[in-house]
C-alpha cells in the first residue's frame, strides 16, 4: 500500500484546488519536498484521513475570501485496489470509496466530528483497515523523523509502514493458504524432465516460492524500520526528571523501598492496628455490658439465682396447664349450653307425650263411642291410638334423653381432666412460690423472662470475651505489629486520612519511573508498535516455514542450486520442449 496522490482546496498556501501526484504510472517518485512544506503536507494527509480538531482547522485554513471551500482528498493504493478518502472540513462530511479495475463501492459516508463528546462511526470503520486510528500516535511515533528533517517521501514511507500491517498480514495468510494447496496437490515423485505439464507445475511452485522469499525479505526490512522507530521512542526521557522531582519532594524517605511491598506491608500494618483497636474497644464494651448484667443478676434479680436449670420446663408446664384448663373450661361451657337445651327439649316432649296419652286418647275414646255406640269398635281404636302416641312421642323423647346423658358424661370427663390438671398445678404452686396463683405468676413472669434473657446474654458475652482475648493474645499479631512499627514507624504515619491515596501515588510514580528506565511498562505508543513487531516476527517465521516445507516437498536440496538458478533451468527446459513440440510460448 502507498499514498498515491493528494488533492487539497482552501488550505493555507493552497487556497486554490491543488493536486499532488507522488508517483508516476510506473511507480517512480516524482514529487518530494523538505522543510516546513513537508510537515504541512504530511499533517494535511493525516488530517484528511483522521480529521482535524477545531484548533487545527484554524491553523490549516486558508484565506476564506480566496476560496469558500475547505476540502481534501487522499488516494491510497492497496494491492490491486484503490481507496479514496475525501473530507469536507466545513461540514465535517467524509466519504470513502473502494474501487478496482472492474467496480467501485462506497464503504463510508457521513459526519465525522473530531471533538470530545461525539461518537465517531468513521473510526470504527477505519479500525477494520488500519491497526492505529489515533492521529496523535502517528505523530508521536514519527516525531523523531519529523524533527530530524526527513524528507516527505521518507515520512510517507514510514506512514505507509504504519498503515499497511493488516494488509501484509492478510497477504501472509493468503500465501499460507496457497502453499497448503500446492503441498497437497504437487506430485512429489522424481521430476520427469520430458513431462511438460509436470515441469509447468514445478515452475509455478518455484515462482510462488520466489515470491514468498521476496515478501519475507520485504517484511524483514519493514521489521527493521519498526525496531528503529521503537528505539528512537524509547530514548525519550520526557517525564523522568519530573517524576524524580515528585518522588524527591513527597516520598524522600520511601524512595529506596520496593513500592509494591511497601504499600502492601503498610496497609497490612494499618489493618492489623485497626483490628487490634477494634478488638480492644469491643472487649471494653463487652466487659462493661457483662458487669452491668452481673450487677442486675446479683442485686435486682438475686431471688432467681438459685433456680435450677429445669425451671423453664416447670414454668412451661404451668403455662401449658393453664391453657389446657382454659380450653377445657370453654368446652364445658359449650356442653352446659347443650345440656340446658336438651333438658328443655326433654321436659317439653315429656309434657307433650303425657298430654296425648292422658288427654287426647280418652277424648278420642269418648268421641268414638258417641259416634259408633259400639264397644267392639271403640276398644281396638282407642288402643291403637294409645300405641301410636306412645311410640311416636316416646321414641323421640328417649333419643333426647340419650343425647342428654352423653353430654353429661362428656362434661364429667372434661371436668375430671380439669381436676387432674388442677392437682398438677397445685403441686407446682406448692413447689414454686411464684406459681402459687395467676397474679403472682403474672408479677414474676416478666422478671423471669428478663432473668433468662440476661443469663443467655451473659453466656454469649463470656464466649465473645474469650474469643477477643484469644485474638489479642496471638503471638503472630504482636510480632507483626512490632516488626512493622520498627520498619516503617519513622517513615509513614498510618493514621493519616489519605494513606492509601498517598501510597498509590508513590507506586504509580515508581512504576512510571521504572517504565522509563527499564521499559517494563510501556506507554500506548510503544505497545502498538510492539504488537506490530510481534505480528511481523510471527509472519516472517511462518513464511520461512512455508519456504522450508515447500523446498523439501520439491526436493530442491538435490539440485544444490539457488531457486533463481533452478527456475532459469526449468524455464529453459520448458522452452526447449515447447519448441520441439511446436508450441508457441510467452513468458
Amino acid at each position: 500500500m502507498r499514498i498515491e496522490s493528494l488533492q487539497i482546496s482552501g488550505f493555507k498556501g493552497y487556497e486554490q484546488t491543488t493536486t499532488i501526484n507522488f508517483f508516476d504510472e510506473h511507480g517512480n517518485l516524482i514529487f518530494d519536498t523538505e522543510g516546513e512544506e513537508r510537515i504541512f503536507i504530511f499533517k494535511a494527509i493525516l488530517g484528511i484521513i483522521f480529521g482535524f480538531s477545531p484548533d487545527e482547522k484554524k491553523h490549516f485554513r486558508g484565506d476564506v475570501a480566496l476560496n469558500q471551500t475547505f476540502t481534501g482528498l487522499v488516494t491510497l493504493v492497496l494491492d490491486q485496489k484503490t481507496v479514496l478518502i475525501e473530507r469536507d472540513f466545513e461540514t465535517d462530511i467524509i466519504a470513502c470509496l473502494l474501487s478496482d479495475n472492474s467496480s467501485s463501492r462506497p464503504i463510508f459516508q457521513g459526519k465525522d466530528i473530531v471533538e470530545n463528546g461525539y461518537s465517531r462511526p468513521y473510526l470504527e470503520m477505519l479500525r477494520s483497515i488500519f491497526p492505529i486510528v489515533d492521529k496523535s500516535l502517528y505523530l508521536e511515533i514519527l516525531q523523531e523523523e519529523i524533527y530530524e528533517g526527513s524528507s516527505l517521501s521518507n515520512l510517507l514511507h514510514s506512514l505507509y509502514l504504519l498503515l499497511s500491517p493488516r494488509f501484509n498480514l492478510n497477504k501472509v495468510r493468503h500465501l499460507i493458504s496457497k502453499s497448503e494447496a500446492y503441498i497437497t496437490t504437487i506430485d512429489t515423485s522424481r521430476l520427469d524432465s520430458k513431462n511438460l505439464e509436470q515441469l509447468n507445475q514445478f515452475r509455478e511452485c518455484l515462482v510462488f516460492l520466489k515470491s514468498v522469499a521476496h515478501f519475507r525479505q520485504q517484511l524483514k526490512s519493514d521489521l527493521d524500520k519498526f525496531n528503529q522507530l521503537l528505539r528512537k521512542i524509547r530514548q525519550r526521557d520526557i517525564h523522568k526528571d519530573a517524576i524524580l522531582n515528585q518522588i524527591e519532594e513527597s516520598f524522600k524517605e520511601l524512595h529506596g523501598h520496593n513500592p509494591i511491598l511497601l504499600r502492601a506491608e503498610i496497609l497490612l500494618w494499618k489493618s492489623l492496628a485497626q483490628m487490634k483497636e477494634q478488638n480492644e474497644a469491643e472487649l471494653k464494651k463487652v466487659r462493661q455490658r457483662k458487669d452491668e448484667i452481673e450487677h442486675i443478676l446479683q442485686i435486682d434479680l438475686a431471688e432467681y439465682n438459685q433456680l435450677p436449670d429445669f425451671i423453664d420446663k416447670e414454668i412451661k408446664k404451668y403455662q401449658d396447664n393453664n391453657k389446657k384448663i382454659q380450653k377445657t373450661q370453654k368446652k364445658i361451657e359449650v356442653l352446659d349450653t347443650e345440656i340446658k337445651l336438651n333438658e328443655v327439649k326433654y321436659n317439653t316432649w315429656k309434657t307433650v307425650k303425657l298430654f296425648f296419652l292422658g288427654f287426647v286418647t280418652p277424648i278420642s275414646f269418648i268421641l268414638s263411642y258417641i259416634a259408633f255406640n259400639s264397644w267392639f269398635l271403640i276398644i281396638p281404636e282407642a288402643f291403637f291410638f294409645f300405641l301410636i302416641f306412645l311410640f311416636l312421642f316416646g321414641h323421640y323423647h328417649s333419643k333426647i334423653r340419650e343425647r342428654l346423658l352423653n353430654f353429661q358424661e362428656e362434661r364429667d370427663i372434661f371436668q375430671k381432666r380439669i381436676n387432674d390438671t388442677l392437682k398438677e398445678q397445685k403441686v407446682l404452686q406448692q413447689k414454686w412460690y411464684f406459681l402459687k396463683d395467676k397474679k403472682s405468676f403474672h408479677i414474676h413472669e416478666e422478671r423471669l423472662n428478663k432473668f433468662k434473657a440476661l443469663k443467655t446474654e451473659l453466656r454469649h458475652l463470656k464466649q465473645q470475651e474469650d474469643r477477643i482475648r484469644q485474638n489479642l493474645s496471638q503471638p503472630s499479631l504482636t510480632r507483626q505489629l512490632q516488626t512493622f512499627k520498627q520498619k516503617y514507624g519513622g517513615l509513614v504515619d498510618i493514621n493519616r486520612p489519605d494513606l492509601e491515596d498517598y501510597l498509590d501515588k508513590f507506586v504509580r510514580l515508581k512504576s512510571e519511573l521504572s517504565s522509563i528506565e527499564t521499559s517494563e511498562v510501556e506507554p500506548p505508543v510503544i505497545q502498538e508498535i510492539q504488537k506490530i513487531i510481534k505480528d511481523y516476527r510471527d509472519a516472517i517465521h511462518q513464511l520461512k516455514h512455508i519456504e522450508e516445507e515447500l523446498s523439501e516437498r520439491l526436493h530442491l536440496h538435490q539440485y544444490n542450486l539457488a531457486v533463481d538458478k533452478i527456475l532459469e533451468a526449468i524455464t529453459r527446459r520448458i522452452k526447449n520442449l515447447q519448441m520441439q513440440q511446436g508450441i508457441t510460448f510467452e513468458y
